[in-house]
């Protein structure tokens, strides 16, 4: 696999995942962000389930989704 392909995701996604829970510990630490509270512990749901689904459909169109038409499926 080209590394060029890979590290933007690796940037993209693994910085972003860290000043997001940066963010989100001084939320919880400032008492912006209660999890006793089903508000926000869904918003804490919202979050990490959107991260998740937005890598997952990153990596399907950088790694897999090249090779659909040219029958080299990896």
């Amino acid at each position: 696999m080209n590394m060029l392909r890979v590290w933007p995701i690796v940037c993209e996604y693994g910085i972003g995942a860290v000043l997001c829970a940066v963010g989100i510990w001084f939320g919880l630490r400032g008492g912006y962000l209660d999890l006793k509270l089903a508000e926000d512990r869904r918003l804490m749901a919202i979050l990490v389930a959107g991260y998740v689904f937005m890598l997952a459909l990153v990596g399907i169109f950088t790694f897999w989704a090249p090779f659909w038409g040219n029958g080299d499926m990896p």
